[in-house]
C-alpha cells in the first residue's frame, strides 16, 4: 500500500472520531433541557457501542465476502447518513420522543462505526505484516487527533451553526467524501494471499501434516488465553475514557468551568493519547508488547484516581487534568499492541489461515472495543446517581490495577514464546520470495 492510500486511511480514521466526539461536551447539557435524567444518557451514549460490537463480529465475516473497499466506503457514506438524522431531534419537544430518536439514530451510527474502524484494522494488519504496531501507532493517532479536534470543531460550529447545523455539516462531509475515496483507495485491499491459499491447499493434501487444517473460528480462537486476555485489553482502553464521558461535563460544570473550558479540559486526553502514537515503535523495540500492556494497564489504574479525583486525594482541578493525561498516554499503548498480540496468537495457531485469521481477529478486538464503550457509561452512569462520580473513578482505577496482575500472570509469567515449526518456517520463507515479487498481494 502507498502513503497516499494510507493516508486516505488515516483522514477516514480522523472524521469517523471527529463525528463520534463532536457530540461528548454539549450533548448532556442538551439532554438536560429535555430533563432527560443522567442514568439515559449512559444508554444513549451506550447503544453506538452495541451496535457497534454486534456489527463488528458481522463484519468480519461480510470483509472476507464482500471485500473490505465496499464495507469501507459503505460505513463511511451511512456514517454520513446518520449523521444528518441525528440533527432532526431539533424538531420535537417530547422528550420520550427525542430519547428514542436518539437511541435509533446512535445505534446507526455505531453500526456504520463498526464497518469504518473492523476494515481500518484489517486494511493495516494485512497491509503492514511485518511492522503492524507502527502503522496501528500511526492509525491510532490519527483517531487520537480526531478525539482532539472534535471537541473544538463541535464548540465552532454549535457557535454558528445551532445542534441542527452542526450534524448536516459533518454529515454531508462524510457522504461528499466516499466518491474521492472510491477513486483513491485502490481495490488490491479487497484481495487475499493466493500464496496462503496455495499453500492451504498443498498442507491439506499432505498426510504427513501435523498442523490442524480446521479454519480458524471466534469461539476457538477466544479460548486461547493470550488472544482472550488481550481482546479483553481493547476493551478497557475504550472504558478507561467512555465510562465518564457522560458525567465529567456535568462534574466539570459544578466546579465552575464554563462549556468552552469543558470543551479544552476534553482535549487533555485526547492531546496526550496523539503525542504517544510517535513512541509506540521506539517502545516496542526494547521491551516485549505484552509487558507494555501490563505496565500501561496499571499505570492507567493509577491515574483513575486522579480523574474523580477520589475521595482520599484534594478535590482540585489540576489533579483531574493530570488523571486525564495519565489516562490518555496509557490506554493508546495497551490500545495499539493488543491487536498485533491476538494476531500473532491467531497466526501461531493458524499458520495456514493467517489472513482469515487476521480478519477474524479484527472483528473480534473491535467487538472488544465496542463492548469498553457500550457497558462503562452505564456502568458510571447509574453507579454515580449511588455513590458519586469520585467513588465511580476509585472502582474503575481498581479494576484495572486487578486486571494488569491477572494479565501479567496468564500472558507474561506463565506463557512461553512459541517457536516457529518446520511448516511455519516454510510458510514464512515461501511468503517472503512471493512478496517480493508481487508486493501488493499481501492484502
Amino acid at each position: 500500500m502507498e502513503f497516499k492510500d494510507f493516508a486516505s486511511i488515516m483522514l477516514v480514521s480522523i472524521l469517523s472520531n471527529t463525528c463520534y466526539m463532536v457530540v461528548i461536551p454539549f450533548l448532556p447539557l442538551e439532554f438536560s433541557r429535555y430533563g432527560i435524567k443522567p442514568s439515559t444518557f449512559g444508554y444513549i451514549f451506550a447503544i453506538f457501542s452495541v451496535a457497534a460490537m454486534i456489527g463488528s463480529l458481522v463484519i468480519g465475516k461480510l470483509m472476507i465476502i464482500f471485500g473490505r473497499k465496499v464495507i469501507l466506503l459503505l460505513g463511511i457514506c451511512s456514517m454520513g447518513v446518520c449523521m444528518s438524522v441525528f440533527s432532526s431531534i431539533a424538531y420535537f419537544e417530547n422528550s420520550t420522543l427525542v430519547v428514542l430518536m436518539l437511541l435509533v439514530s446512535r445505534s446507526l451510527q455505531g453500526f456504520a462505526s463498526s464497518m469504518i474502524q473492523t476494515t481500518c484494522y484489517a486494511i493495516i494488519s494485512a497491509c503492514y505484516d511485518e511492522d503492524k504496531q507502527r502503522y496501528l501507532g500511526y492509525f491510532e493517532g490519527a483517531q487520537g487527533l480526531g478525539c482532539m479536534i472534535g471537541p473544538a470543531i463541535g464548540a465552532i460550529l454549535y457557535s454558528f451553526c445551532g445542534f441542527s447545523g452542526t450534524f448536516y455539516f459533518l454529515g454531508g462531509s462524510l457522504v461528499l467524501m466516499c466518491p474521492l475515496l472510491y477513486f483513491q483507495i485502490p481495490n488490491t485491499i479487497n484481495k487475499n494471499d493466493n500464496l496462503e491459499e496455495d499453500m492451504i491447499d498443498d498442507e491439506i493434501k499432505s498426510e504427513d501434516n501435523q498442523m490442524p487444517q480446521d479454519k480458524p473460528a471466534y469461539t476457538s480462537l477466544l479460548k486461547r488465553k493470550v488472544f482472550l486476555l488481550s481482546t479483553l485489553c481493547g476493551g478497557l482502553s475504550y472504558a478507561s475514557f467512555c465510562y465518564y464521558e457522560p458525567v465529567l461535563s456535568l462534574r466539570l460544570q459544578d466546579v465552575g468551568l464554563s462549556q468552552t473550558e469543558i470543551l479544552y479540559f476534553f482535549c487533555i486526553a485526547a492531546f496526550s493519547y496523539l503525542l504517544c502514537s510517535f513512541t509506540v515503535s521506539y517502545l516496542t523495540s526494547k521491551f516485549t508488547p505484552k509487558m507494555i500492556i501490563t505496565v500501561t494497564i496499571f499505570l492507567c489504574g493509577i491515574g483513575q484516581f486522579f480523574i474523580g479525583p477520589s475521595p482520599f486525594l484534594p478535590d482540585n482541578l489540576f489533579l483531574m487534568a493530570f488523571g486525564q493525561f495519565v489516562q490518555g498516554s496509557t490506554s493508546f499503548f495497551f490500545l495499539i499492541l493488543a491487536l498485533p498480540v491476538m494476531i500473532k496468537d491467531a497466526e501461531d495457531r493458524y499458520p495456514t489461515y493467517k489472513t482469515y485469521a487476521s480478519d477474524l481477529s479484527s472483528g473480534v478486538f473491535n467487538f472488544s472495543l465496542s463492548l469498553g464503550q457500550a457497558l462503562s457509561p452505564i456502568y458510571s452512569t447509574n453507579l454515580t446517581e449511588i455513590i458519586g462520580f469520585q467513588n465511580v473513578c476509585t472502582t474503575v482505577a481498581i479494576i484495572f490495577i486487578v486486571y494488569a496482575l491477572i494479565y501479567y500472570i496468564f500472558c507474561v509469567a506463565l506463557v512461553e514464546e512459541p517457536k516457529d515449526t518446520e511448516l511455519g518456517i516454510e510458510l514464512k520463507s515461501q511468503e517472503a520470495e512471493c512478496l517480493k515479487e508481487k508486493p501488493c498481494q499481501q492484502i
